[in-house]
Parts: C-alpha cells; structure tokens; sequence
C-alpha cells in the first residue's frame, strides 16, 4: 500500500480528484451555477483545462491500448523463471503467483523455503556453464520459460578504494553477467515462438549514483543500458513484437538489501515495499505491456531529467534528499528473518488464490 506520508499518495489523490478525466464535468456546471458566465475568465479557464486533460487522457489511452496489443496473459501457458526468488523481491513476487497456482520457478544460491508450489534449483547465475545445466532440467521437468525476471542481484556499500577486486567482479557477474547470460540462454526460444517477456530489475542508482555504491551503480547502469539495446534489437532485428521487456527501475526497497539506509526526505524519497512493486510486476504480465518501464517511487521518474543538468544542481540534489552520505549508515542484508517478514500474509490481501488457472 502507497505510503500516506509521501508524495507518492499525494499524486494518488491528485489522479482520483482534480485529473480525473470526471472532474471538468463537474466543475463546468458548478461554475455556470455560480453565476459566471461564458464570456467570463473563471469559466474559459475551465474550458480549457477541460479540453487540455480530456486530450492528455485520451494520449495515455492511446499509449496504454498500444502497450497491450498483444493481449492479456493465458497463464496456462506460461512458465514463470525468477532469478533470485529465495528472498526479497523475488520471494514475494514467486508466493503471489504460486498461491495464484501460476507455474513458477525459481534460481538462487539458497534454497527456497516455501509451502506453495514452486519449483527450486540451486544455480549460480554469474556462472554461465551452471545456467545451461539447470537450464537444461527446468526444460525437462517444467517446460520451456516464457517469463524471464532477471532480479538477482547483491551490493558492497563501500567506497571505490575499499571495494576488493572480488567485491567488483561479483557484483558485475551477479547483477549484470547473470542478466546477460540468461537472457542469452532463453530468449532464442521466446524469439522462435515469438512468445515471452524479459524483465530486467533495475535501479535509480543505475541512472544518478550516491556515493560508496560504484560498483553496485555500475552494474545495474549495464543491466539497463544492455535491456534497453535488447528492446531495439526484438523490434528491428528480430521482429517479434510478441516478445515483451519491462525496465523496472526503483528506489531504496524495503528487502534488507540496502538495511541501515535512511531516507533525508522521506516524504519525497520514500522507501517502497516490496509488495507495491511485486504489484507492478504482475500487471505488467497479466497485460503484457511492450517496451514498457516501471520508475517508482514518483521521484524515480524525474532522476533521468535530473542526471543530465549541470553538476551543481545533482550535487544539490544529493545534499538535500542525503543520498551525499546515505551510505554511511549502510548495514547490508539481513537474511534471517527475511523470510518471515515477506511471507504469505500480505499476499493474500491484493490477490485472491484461484482455483483454476
């Protein structure tokens, strides 16, 4: 649920009241009953926010029906692949289809502890060779995956000096390797089939860093500079508009990932919960939306705009919301209740479980 005191709820309200396509119906008549008439600024003013939302709507409209022209998703064909699904994002995201009786299947280093339906394998996925060989038993006990969520990713919160050779070579195998070579070993079949769609977990920090975060910031740059080249090339060079990519590209998540972090300005950068983006995620398959890109929270959307202005501005920018020195505080992951703290409770409230799929 959208955090009350952030601006993300502000702009909730402000989308269900006053830029309701709804709204100039109502304040045109109770206008006129207030006695201006046409000729009068109050009621042109109107008039004109009027036409201008109604032609704004009508654009979304066109953009979203354009999205989803592939239609909406027969989960009886599909097979859904998460890579690291033993915790966090990809824990919850993995119960609220299982629970759903979606097929799922999951990757990582760590056994998942689940008491839903969800098929597990152990695999590196920074090792290429250990990815075809699990590769090769998914297709023989599941199927072939038609849904690719490449979410496996891992961060040292140290400054570029302290970072180990080793410390940058496995979060650039983790976070961006891993998402090549997955993409490498299962999109052939999606483009055979002209059937699937890639997800690519990514970050705000892949687009205007913080300090202490270089490596983690690096890598996750490559995931969506490498998703983003991926989308052109389905489109002029593999032609096949039934295979589907979603950037998803998201602030701090309250997962433990980023554990000790606090937010400067918490009404403007709040810390999202893993529920509101495993929420995106899935209506983002259900629809099967094309080329399409999930920034939240509501500032995400606006840190491109910021990274390209002169280098005074994204250093206010850092001293003001503390992203200058929220890292000094980092603590990392804690995996021992993690969990516990993501389990099925929360997921029952925004997806009733079906009894036939």
């Amino acid at each position: 649920m959208v955090n009350r005191k952030s601006i993300d709820f502000t702009v909730h309200m402000l989308n269900a009241t006053i830029f309701h396509l709804s709204f100039p119906f109502f304040m045109i008549p109770c206008i006129k009953v207030c006695g201006f008439r046409n000729e009068s600024l109050a009621f042109q003013l109107s008039a004109v926010y009027g036409v201008l939302l109604i032609l704004v709507k009508t654009a979304y409209w066109l953009h979203e029906r354009n999205q989803r022209k592939g239609g909406k998703v027969d989960w009886e064909d599909e097979v859904v692949l998460i890579t690291g699904g033993a915790s966090g994002i990809g824990y919850l995201l993995a119960e609220m289809l299982a629970i759903r009786h979606i097929t799922v299947v999951v990757l990582d280093v760590l056994p998942v502890n689940s008491a839903l339906d969800i098929e597990s394998y152990i695999c590196d996925v920074s090792n290429p060779e250990d990815i075809a060989r699990v590769a090769k038993e998914i297709r023989e006990d599941v199927g072939e995956p038609t849904i690719l969520v490449n979410n496996a990713g891992i961060i040292h919160g140290k400054p570029v000096l302290d970072l180990s050779i080793q410390d940058i070579k496995r979060t650039m195998d983790v976070n961006f390797f891993g998402q090549a070579w997955m993409i490498k070993e299962f999109l052939p079949d999606m483009i055979k089939n002209n059937h699937g769609h890639i997800f690519t977990i990514s970050s705000a920090m892949g687009i205007m860093p913080a300090p202490q975060i270089a490596a983690y910031a690096a890598s996750k740059a490559a995931a969506q500079s490498f998703h983003e080249t991926l989308e052109t090339e389905l489109k002029y060079v593999y032609k096949t508009p039934g295979v589907k990519t979603t950037l998803v590209c998201c602030g701090r998540v309250e997962t433990g990932m980023f554990q000790g972090v606090k937010e400067n300005l918490p009404f403007f950068t709040p810390a999202l919960e893993p529920i509101e983006v495993v929420r995106q995620i899935i209506e983002s398959m259900e629809q099967r939306r094309g080329t399409n890109q999930i920034m939240m929270p509501y500032y995400v959307n606006f840190v491109p705009l910021v990274s390209i202005l002169p280098a005074w501005f994204q250093d206010l920018a850092r001293r003001i919301s503390g992203a200058d020195k929220a890292m000094n505080t980092f603590v990392g992951k804690q995996d021992v209740k993690q969990r516990q703290e993501l389990k099925v409770v929360p997921v029952l409230e925004p997806f009733e479980a079906k009894k036939d799929v």
